[in-house]
């Protein structure tokens, strides 16, 4: 690598440490800077019980570190680790209040020449810190700075420092920018996919069955990636009918591809007459041998309205919930693993005698979860809040939706059904 025809010492050799930081994009930023600076360190920020900043956590650092590495760690100790607990005295303190101003100014800063303040840098031979910059990285802050060895004046000159710090942080929000433009494309592909595919909401009342039923389906949150939540409604060859709600595992393209080929895959299976539980169980060998690497859960129901007898099945998804006279309560799960998991995998499935008036309800995930609450107390809410059923199933489904207290920003999606 050069500047301006003058070799560029390289800066990846040695032991690499291991980073905190999963994005690709991001770990090339940061490999990138490496290269171009003698220490760089990419923290975030830890706040205390009361939220306020209390120190800053070592996500990345780069093998500028190996000669020597703070408080005798070596380097790849480091992340994971506390800023001013790594580096004590008067060096935590300056990197600490450096990366606060960034983070309070959203801008970058710099404190050129050498760092004043810390021990031992005036020691011959000792490594004494040089133009410390910081940066708004993602959600974190990246430091770098020269080193300079003491009472010897060797290091590397101002003006060529300068150059390519500025370079590497140019670079790195180009790479950033790149990435965050990528995830909002594929985001926005996601979410037009997912409308394209999945049925129309509302409400509606099926032929001479005696069936309403009401659906409803909650994207996630503002700034949340598009998921694999999914439902089905049809109308079998003899008047019974099939209610399908499923979740595929992830966000984003892969949750919603795998999503249709589930549906699309249950909708084919289905009018071949095939019970709730050999339809979960010929999808699950078709998620195992055929898709690459998709797992979820679904819940399948076949009602038949002459008798009103419900046969249905799951696999690793949620219970439905019931509402009769006036209660709610969760029916009793059947054996069922998650989908992707075991071609051999065995599907239990149950049979409810439903009654006049009844509502039943089927649900994903993201409906009920809390951050805070266990999945069975979130349940328990839930049925709670399901009573009492409304005049209809289009009642029922709005009432619920607008009391839903999930906090994860997944997507969600609820069946209402109401026995006539």
């Amino acid at each position: 690598m050069t500047d301006g025809g003058a070799e560029l010492p390289d800066r990846t050799t040695g032991p690499r440490p291991r980073d905190g930081i999963t994005d690709p994009a991001a770990e090339g930023a940061l490999l990138l800077v490496g290269q171009l600076a003698d220490c760089v360190l990419a923290v975030r920020p830890v706040t205390d019980a009361r939220g306020e900043l209390s120190d800053f956590v070592i996500d990345h650092v780069n093998a500028g570190f190996t000669d020597p590495a703070p408080a005798g760690r070596a380097p790849w100790d480091l992340v994971g680790q506390r800023l001013r607990v790594m580096f004590p005295g008067g060096l935590g303190e300056i990197l600490f209040a450096t990366a606060k101003g960034v983070l309070d100014t959203a801008a970058p800063l710099h404190v050129p020449g050498l760092l004043t303040g810390v021990p031992g840098q005036d020691e011959p031979g000792a490594l004494r810190p040089a133009d410390l910059r910081a940066a708004p990285f993602a959600d974190r802050v990246v430091l770098t700075w020269r080193r300079v060895r003491g009472g010897s004046g060797e290091g590397y000159p101002s003006r060529l420092t300068d150059y390519r710090t500025r370079r590497a942080l140019a670079q790195t929000r180009d790479l950033l920018a790149n990435s965050e433009q990528r995830a909002a494309e594929q985001h926005e592909l996601a979410d037009r996919l997912q409308r394209a595919i999945m049925p129309s909401t509302g409400h509606r009342s099926v032929g001479s069955s005696g069936v309403d039923i009401a659906v409803r389906y909650r994207p996630a949150v503002a700034g949340s990636l598009v998921a694999g939540d999914w439902y089905d409604i049809m109308e079998l060859p003899g008047r019974d009918l099939l209610f399908v709600v499923g979740d595929m595992a992830g966000h984003g393209i892969d949750a919603v591809t795998g999503m249709v080929a589930a549906r699309n895959a249950l909708r084919g299976l289905a009018v071949t007459g095939a019970s709730p539980s050999e339809l979960i169980s010929h999808l699950n060998v078709g998620m195992c041998n055929y898709t690459e690497g998709h797992t979820g859960t679904v819940i399948c129901c076949r009602y038949s309205p002459g008798s009103r007898v419900l046969r249905w099945a799951r696999a690793g998804h949620l219970p439905p919930v019931l509402v009769r006279d006036g209660v709610a309560g969760a029916l009793t799960l059947p054996d069922g693993l998650l989908l992707g998991m075991d071609p051999d995998a065995r599907y239990q499935e149950v049979i409810v005698q439903l009654r006049f008036g009844d509502t039943l309800l089927l649900y994903t995930d993201g409906l009920i979860e809390r951050r805070a609450a266990s999945i069975s107390d979130a349940l328990a809410e839930f049925a709670a809040a399901a009573v009492p059923a409304g005049p209809d199933a289009d009642a029922t489904a709005t009432r619920i939706l607008a009391q839903a207290s999930a906090d994860t920003g997944d997507d969600a999606c609820l069946v209402a059904v109401q026995i006539g």
